[in-house]
């Protein structure tokens, strides 16, 4: 029997920067914005949410007592009333166990309302809990805001947090229209608590050997599918790359179904990281047709899929790899299976085994280290890339975003980066059957 771990990433793909208690705005800040759940970039950990219209660093211009750089926040009568900043500890946690007091200087002309919420809690025992304060309007105030007594509904917090959450149009249920305003926040302190540490949450095995497939993950078909198309059944081969007893048989796709995963553990999301980006699956199928995986971000149409097609249609089992590199730092809460993505229509049967997530992206690092060189790195103007091999090699680069900026096909020696701005890729390569990402600087 075979068991399939998915790997989930638990804590943001971080950048090599730093922030420590108390965030003082002075220095290790990257700025950013959050929108359908996907954060641009994937460094930031100042950054806005639900149509905030911008955060930034600034020095604000003759403040008494003058607090150098700091946090501001506009916000927009057309975002959403519950529009937000948010700021993301890198260093360690805020502690609210025993001190349950968060302290903050906050910068207003006008009188205003804010809720503060604390969010990604190290232990999950209390989970997300919020407590609303007021501003005068008289410029800088020192802010203390007492999470033993929390808004009416919240818990009392026992645990340790990660996430700070700014509303800057609070009103009591968000009953109030937003509006436009300009704030500015400094010298967020509390209890320093445990270090964060990057690491990966290991789901519980999907098991195809019963019908349970694991208490975290529930299996449903897309597109009200009537027929009764997902079963456990014996493994029809169970020879070559796959022995396995019992496997996922998915058949009547004339109603154009997608077999869909839906992820209802607590963390909420998949996250692509550099050790989580590629997905396999075995497949069998009887015709050649494309296979796709779909991420998405249910109920805002936000998705990215990838497709691939099988090669082998005499009943042998085949594995599929389909990368996901260029998602890197984006997140997703469902996984949807397109068996036939191309012939919906068609009527057809096929199985599938073995699904993981991140489980060969090493190997495939290990394979395109041994297979070709890509240097300079970091470049400028151009790139070139020395090939082991007599095939034809297709590169793709694309940016932080997951947007292709450059392709070229059959590259013989050198390519032209020089219309590239500045910043972080990722090279997709190509050479035969086999595909692989590297990152590229560019200067």
């Amino acid at each position: 029997m075979k068991k399939i771990t998915l790997f989930i990433t638990l804590i943001v793909f971080t950048l090599g920067f730093s922030q420590a208690i108390p965030v003082t705005f002075d220095t290790d800040i990257t700025v950013g914005a959050k929108a359908n759940g996907i954060l641009t970039p994937v460094s930031a950990n100042w950054f806005s949410d639900s149509g905030l219209t911008s955060v930034s660093v600034e020095d604000l211009p003759s403040d008494a007592p003058d607090h150098g750089k700091a946090g501001k926040i506009i916000s927009s009568a057309s975002g959403a009333k519950w529009q937000n900043a948010q700021i993301l500890l890198q260093n360690n946690y805020i502690d609210l166990r025993a001190n349950k007091k968060i302290t903050l200087d906050v910068y207003s002309d006008k009188a205003q309302n804010f809720l503060l919420k604390m969010e990604q809690s190290k232990e999950g025992t209390t989970g997300n809990t919020e407590k609303n304060f007021s501003h005068t309007g008289a410029g800088w105030e020192s802010i203390t805001v007492d999470f033993s007594t929390p808004n009416a509904g919240q818990p009392v917090p026992n645990d340790q947090y990660r996430l700070f959450v700014i509303f800057p149009c609070y009103s009591s249920g968000f009953a109030d229209p937003a509006f436009d305003s300009t704030t500015y926040i400094d010298n967020f302190s509390g209890t320093v608590g445990d270090p964060i540490t990057i690491s990966n949450y290991n789901l519980e095995d999907i098991d195809f050997e019963s019908s349970g497939f694991g208490a975290n993950w529930a299996w449903t078909i897309h597109n009200n599918h009537t027929n009764p198309a997902l079963e456990i059944v014996d493994n029809p081969n169970a020879s070559g790359i796959n022995t396995t007893a019992k496997v996922a048989k998915f058949t009547s796709l004339n109603q154009g179904a997608a077999w869909a995963l839906t992820f209802t553990d607590n963390i909420g999301s998949f996250k692509f990281d550099q050790n989580n980006k590629i997905v396999t699956l075995m497949v069998r199928k009887s015709v050649i047709s494309d296979v796709a995986i779909k991420f998405e971000i249910a109920g805002t149409g936000t998705h990215v899929e990838k497709k691939r097609a099988n090669t082998i249609s005499d009943g042998s089992w085949e594995q599929l790899t389909f990368d996901f590199s260029s998602e890197i730092g984006n997140s997703y809460n469902r996984l949807v299976i397109i068996p036939d993505f191309a012939n919906r229509s068609q009527d057809n049967v096929s199985y599938f085994d073995q699904l993981s997530f991140g489980s060969t992206a090493n190997l495939n690092e290990i394979w395109i280290d041994h297979n070709f060189k890509v240097f300079p790195n970091p470049a400028k103007d151009t790139v070139q890339f020395s090939v082991n091999s007599n095939e034809n090699l297709d590169i793709e680069i694309f940016d932080m975003l997951g947007k292709s900026v450059l392709r070229v096909n059959a590259v013989q020696n050198e390519v032209n980066i020089a219309d590239l701005n500045s910043g972080l890729y990722f090279v997709q390569m190509t050479l035969g059957t086999q595909q692989a990402t590297k990152k590229l600087v560019v200067n």
